[in-house]
């Protein structure tokens, strides 16, 4: 079972060809191996967040589970996020620093030949001229590609902080080329903001001001723009720029972010329902001011969200949803800490992973604010497949206790032999002493 989360990491460099969703495969063989154990914190609310997500779903549009196009676009949180639970049904005593290091290696060099190509027909800056004209990676769209190329930059500033090496920082150096040349604005925001987190001492408050600052803003610019005589759930908003990234961010701050805000008005609690925003309500019925729900739906999968997940999150989950979802980070940030501290008093065994999966989760934090990169497989699964692995792992036995050889029993030390008598002389008649042989 470790060879498919160790298969889905490698093939996670791309969306073209989907193998990377294989991650969840060990928990759905193997899922009541779940139970009966005991797991780290950050576990406990990462299930109350997937058992809320399918009530909510059920309550709203149960349909969904039984439509392919759900689990691509709006339940993508179930194959990011799965195959961290698959790391609870199966072990393994691979060294991790290694596996990933090599991992990094693979997912830089395998760009290499594509971006020199698209470097030789367009040049390093012609993203400011033709903002279409972006490397894309191996990935369909560009804020995947360049999701992806920042949480590979967090893999490869973990190995550096293990091993430094010219040769690591010159693929850190290429790898934050490509991260430039997607253009993707929020992906190099995140690493704008993890810089300052990693150079200031990681220390878990600047988290916590960090995300509550990207919260208190997103909800602020989305309550601006809302405008009160706008119908936000009736109909899909489109505009037109000649500039693909003004239009971008004209209908993000004008359409999304109050939409999502107006279904949060809605329903304030447990949301309007998992995998809502993107569909049409013709009404809502509310119950004491607190709760709503939907009639009249008209359910669509699409890529529409609300490109932020606190929002997005918000609008079809509530506070409720919310809060769980950022008390699993919380908790698993604070595990990551703990494990890196032991990693360095056990001569850095997982020393990279638990670094990965903390800055990786912080660069994903800052990063949601701009897309919704939470729930986005792209993003999510290299951190996923790496926490499912690091949650398997086990120390290390050369030799196994019964494969060890006893050993051998040598003659008692100087300190321990019985020290002699003073010599008595014989008495009369007695046999002589025997002489001393050394044996």
């Amino acid at each position: 079972m470790a060879y498919v989360s160790l298969i889905a990491l490698f093939f996670s460099v791309t969306n073209f060809v989907p193998v990377s969703a294989i991650g969840f495969v060990p928990i759905a063989l193997c899922g009541w191996r779940f139970f009966g154990r005991r797991y780290p914190a950050f576990m406990t609310p990462l299930v109350m967040f997937t058992a809320f997500a399918i009530l909510s779903t059920l309550y709203y549009n149960p349909e969904s589970f039984l439509e392919f196009d759900f689990y691509r676009h709006d339940g993508n949180f179930f194959v990011s996020y799965l195959p961290i639970l698959a790391g609870c049904v199966y072990m393994h005593r691979w060294d991790l620093n290694k596996i990933l290091r090599r991992f990094y290696y693979f997912a830089v060099l395998i760009n290499v030949p594509f971006y020199l190509w698209y470097v030789a027909q367009n040049g390093v800056l012609t993203i400011f001229r033709h903002p279409a004209d972006t490397f894309g990676s191996y990935f369909i769209a560009r804020n995947a590609a360049g999701g992806f190329l920042a949480i590979l930059l967090c893999l490869g500033i973990s190995c550096f902080s293990m091993k430094r090496s010219r040769t690591l920082l010159a693929l850190m150096a290429a790898n934050a080329m490509m991260l430039f040349s997607t253009y993707s604005r929020g992906s190099m925001f995140g690493i704008l903001v993890l810089l300052p987190y990693v150079v200031f001492g990681r220390k878990r408050w600047m988290l916590a001001t960090m995300v509550a600052g990207l919260i208190a803003a997103s909800l602020a610019i989305a309550w601006y723009h809302t405008h009160s005589g706008t119908d936000y759930m009736g109909y899909q908003f489109s505009i037109s720029n000649s500039d693909e990234k003004v239009a971008n961010l004209d209908i993000r701050y004008e359409w999304l972010w109050p939409r999502a805000l107006a279904y949060f008005r809605q329903s304030p609690i447990i949301g309007m329902g998992f995998g809502s925003f993107d569909d049409q309500i013709a009404l809502v019925v509310h119950y004491f001011g607190l709760f709503g729900r939907a009639i009249g739906v008209t359910a669509e999968h699409s890529d529409s969200h609300a490109h932020n997940s606190y929002l997005n999150i918000l609008a079809e989950l509530g506070v409720v949803g919310l809060t769980m979802m950022l008390a699993f980070y919380w908790r698993l940030v604070g595990w990551c800490q703990q494990g890196t501290r032991a990693a360095m008093r056990e001569q850095g065994r997982n020393f990279v992973a638990f670094r990965f999966v903390e800055l990786g989760s912080v660069c994903l934090l800052a990063m949601s604010a701009t897309e919704h990169r939470l729930t986005t497989p792209s993003n999510m699964l290299p951190i996923a497949l790496v926490l499912s692995l690091l949650l398997a792992s086990r120390a290390r036995a050369t030799f196994p206790a019964f494969m060890q050889r006893p050993k051998p029993v040598g003659p008692p030390s100087v300190a321990t032999r019985l020290r002699r008598g003073p010599r008595v002389a014989a008495g009369p008649g007695a046999a002589p002493a025997a002489p001393s042989t050394g044996r």
